[in-house]
């Protein structure tokens, strides 16, 4: 490996990129989570929370060669582990609340939507670019005393590639939940619907009864300025609810950044509600990206319409919507296993790659790896639709 060849160009804030030498990334990633837009939206609302910034790896002709964003972020380590170490880090933290919350550098942002934020150019020699960005990081991470360096989120053929790279640098690699994807080959929920199984499709009739039943309207937004004077402190803390019960939950997105979202990407975002009368009482947020639809996040209000199945006729509703902007796949988020799958979703595996950055942590992985970051169980797959 001769990463000496290669330099490392580290950028603070967004509005300072090299718009031509990023440009070229885009193009590479293809995927709006690249998007200087999109990084601005977590560069504004994460500001005080989280240290973003930005890497680019350039060869001795100066071409840029690789494209990252990166960030200093405290993390739940303990979100990851499996159930027994999650009920002792609760006993715990009745006394220790910050138990097990770290320092961690990312590369990649803390926003959980399954997606990487590195790219390399198909050109580069890979193992001498990753060798050199990974010099990079993790020197920023000793500067900022992060306990964790981690490498976020990719599929199989990215982790596949990156593994024996970072493995040489004494990481390993873990599981992250699973993102699950629907073929988008219906022009509506109408249609995928009458697709399914009639078992499948009496489960989704009857919770539609239920839906109907309550009295409950849903309504799509797409406008930004009005979507931004509807979703206030109050509506926000419906999404906190959902968070809180989250199994998984790296973090919580703060109301701004959803905010800067629709600001900086109109047209592109969208926002489902359920209303009980005058009352929002669920959404979820929903984002196109060339032909591929992406739900974001859900907020829930537990105490409203209890037999009306609310979760699961957000998601149908939602999937009407989506269905209609005519993509050609839907990513439908991380957990939430079952339901996704009896939905017809195939699942993605997600991997990332971590490594103590103190002797601390370094000596804690090596011992109890499996314990903090265990395999994920398999996610059960269900014949939906009709042959």
């Amino acid at each position: 490996m001769d990463s000496a060849r290669y330099r490392v160009r580290l950028i603070e804030a967004v509005a300072d990129l090299p718009a031509a030498d990023w440009a070229a990334g885009c193009e590479v990633a293809s995927t709006v989570f690249m998007d200087p837009r999109f990084l601005a939206a977590v560069e504004h609302g994460f500001r005080g929370q989280a240290r973003v910034l930005h890497a680019l790896v350039y060869d001795a002709a100066g071409r840029p060669q690789s494209w990252a964003s990166l960030c200093s972020f405290p993390v739940d380590v303990t979100t990851l582990a499996g159930p027994g170490v999650q009920r002792v880090a609760r006993t715990l933290r009745r006394a220790v609340p910050r138990l097990g919350l770290l320092r961690t550098f990312l590369v990649g942002l803390p926003v959980s939507v399954g997606q990487s934020h590195l790219a390399l150019s198909p050109d580069a020699d890979a193992t001498a670019v990753v060798g050199a960005l990974a010099e990079a990081v993790e020197a920023l991470a000793a500067r900022e005393g992060a306990w964790l360096v981690a490498w976020k989120e990719f599929d199989p053929a990215a982790a596949a590639l990156l593994d024996p790279m970072l493995r040489a640098r004494g990481y390993r690699r873990a599981e992250s939940p699973v993102m699950h994807e629907l073929d988008a080959r219906f022009a509506d929920f109408d249609g995928y619907r009458a697709a399914l199984t009639s078992h499948y499709r009496n489960d989704v009739r009857r919770s539609e009864r239920k839906f109907r039943a309550a009295g409950l309207r849903v309504v799509h937004r797409r406008d930004p300025e009005e979507i931004r004077r509807l979703y206030t402190a109050d509506l926000h803390r419906l999404y906190e609810a959902v968070v809180a019960r989250a199994t998984v939950k790296l973090e919580t997105l703060p109301m701004e950044f959803f905010h800067e979202l629709t600001r900086r990407l109109p047209g592109r975002v969208s926002l489902t509600t359920i209303h009980d009368r005058d009352r929002i009482v669920a959404f979820n947020w929903g984002m196109m990206d060339g032909r591929v639809h992406h739900f974001l996040f859900c907020g829930m209000d537990y105490t409203a319409a209890r037999d009306a199945d609310l979760y699961f006729n957000l998601m149908y509703h939602q999937l009407d919507d989506a269905l209609r902007c005519g993509p050609a796949r839907i990513e439908v988020g991380q957990t939430a296993d079952t339901f996704k799958a009896r939905l017809g979703c195939r699942a993605t595996p997600r991997y990332f790659f971590v490594k103590g950055g103190r002797p601390a942590a370094r000596a804690a992985l090596a011992r109890g790896f499996r314990l903090v970051f265990p395999d994920r169980p398999a996610v059960p797959s269900y014949a939906v639709f009709r042959r």
